[in-house]
């Protein structure tokens, strides 16, 4: 072996050791999480994934009209979706107005008419009716969907 392919064999070992070094540099870099989320887990992330949050809105009580002097009631417990604790934080806040705007929605309406409603148009109807009235306070709606997971008439 010569001093020539010696100082060669050496080049090439250091060149080697200095790209493997940078590699791991910049892996460990890209491993590393910043905030809770590293830059691949975030490259491979599904939607399946989200973070959903929910705050039950218990013991709605609406009165209903009536053909005759018979009172109906309706009682609703809702689960309203949220993916992210500040809007869970803002919902549970928010709470009087969204009881507020169950009550006006579903008082004004007949007992035979919620009686015959599809749970999934009720949804719809009481999403609108939310929708509108943070319009009116003029604030964003904090949660994404309601679930209706009770609901019981008297």
């Amino acid at each position: 072996m010569t001093i020539k392919t010696f100082s060669f064999g050496l080049v090439i070992a250091l060149i080697a050791a200095t790209l493997a070094a940078g590699m791991t540099i910049v892996g460990t870099h890209l491993l590393k999480e910043e905030g809770g989320m590293s830059a691949i887990t975030n490259f491979f992330k599904s939607e399946e994934d989200s973070h959903v949050e929910f705050v039950e809105i218990k013991n709605v009580i609406v009165t209903l009209k009536s053909e005759g002097s018979k009172e109906r009631y309706l009682l609703l417990e809702l689960a309203l979706t949220t993916d992210d604790p500040r809007n869970t934080k803002r919902t549970e806040d928010m709470a009087p107005a969204i009881r507020g705007a169950t009550v006006s929605l579903l008082s004004n309406m007949s007992y035979d008419a919620v009686r015959g409603m599809d749970v999934n148009d009720l949804r719809e109807q009481l999403l609108a009716a939310y929708s509108a009235r943070f319009k009116s306070l003029k604030s964003s709606m904090p949660f994404k969907d309601v679930i209706i997971s009770k609901m019981v008439f008297q």
